[in-house]
Parts: C-alpha cells; structure tokens; sequence
C-alpha cells in the first residue's frame, strides 16, 4: 500500500499545532457571509494559479482573475485553456466527495477535465500515460525529474488509492 514518505519533526508538529489552534480561532468566529464569498474565491483564484504555474504555465495572477471573472484575455490559446480546466476541475471534485471510495475512473475523469484541449493528441486526455517522459532544464539539457516507468504507473495510483480510500489515511508511521 502507498506510504507517504516523510518523518515527524520537532517543526513539522509544531506547525501541525498553529494550524489546529488557528483552525479552532477561525472554526468558532463569526463570518460574514460576503468575507466567506471573497475569501473562496481568493482562494480558487490562488489554487488555480499557483497548480498550472508548477506546471509551466506562464499567466499571472491578474490573468487567471480575468478568465474567473470570464473576461477574454490575449495568451496562448493552451495556457488559457489549462486554467478554465483548472476551474472546472474544481466546480466537479465535491461531487466525488458523495460517494466512496474515490476510483481510477474518477481518477481520470479529474485527468480528463484537468488535461482537456491542451495536449498534442486527445487520446492523451483521460488515461495513464503509455510513453516515457521526463522534465529536464531546456538550457542545459539535463534530466531534472524521471517520473516512474509507464508499466509502474497504474500499480502506483492503485496503491495511492488503496491508501486515500482507507480508514487509516492518517495514521502514518
């Protein structure tokens, strides 16, 4: 079964220990309902992002508000599109929170939304990849990450998914 590979520190439990006692402060404060719609909505804008510019991708924060706010925006027709799926990969995941466990097929309809009209060929879209990839620096040429060998990956998210629908999700060694 997957196990994430990290260990418990002295910073690590005390940061884990400010987030609880925060989380309590903002548990039991007072709202207001329109601080609580600005502040989702911040956060979306964040997420989306923050995720694609891991990715590569080269919109600014100003850009990705524009497209939230369905303002057209002149950029690489690619780079828009990664956010909008970004967006709409956010509005469909609650509705995998209503049913168990979460599945390969959901799995790859996120990968499918996520992944939409931006790769080279469609039948990318959805599926585990069945090519060896890797990210390298495009100004020296060196392999910077080798993700796992394509006959590895299904094996790999099986177990991931193995350990994310389990009880025992967060008792970790």
């Amino acid at each position: 079964m997957f196990k994430p590979n990290f260990k418990y520190t002295n910073k690590i439990v005390n940061n884990l220990l400010k987030i609880s006692t925060a989380r309590e402060v903002i548990m039991n404060a007072p709202l207001v309902p329109k601080w609580e719609v600005s502040l989702r909505r911040e956060a979306k804008l964040r997420s989306a992002h923050s995720s694609t510019a891991i990715e590569g991708n080269p919109l600014s924060f100003e850009e990705v508000s524009n497209l939230a706010a369905g303002r057209d925006i002149t950029v690489r027709r690619k780079d828009k599109q990664e956010v909008l799926n970004y967006f709409k990969a956010l509005e469909i995941i609650p509705s995998f929170t209503e049913r168990e466990p979460f599945t390969v097929k959901d799995f790859l309809k996120i990968h499918k939304t996520v992944t939409g009209k931006t790769l080279e060929n469609p039948k990318d879209e959805g599926v585990f990849r069945n090519r060896e990839v890797f990210m390298g620096n495009r100004f020296t040429g060196e392999v910077v990450f080798r993700p796992p060998s394509t006959d590895k990956v299904s094996l790999l998210v099986d177990s991931f998914l193995n350990w994310f629908n389990s009880k025992d999700i967060f008792e970790i060694d």
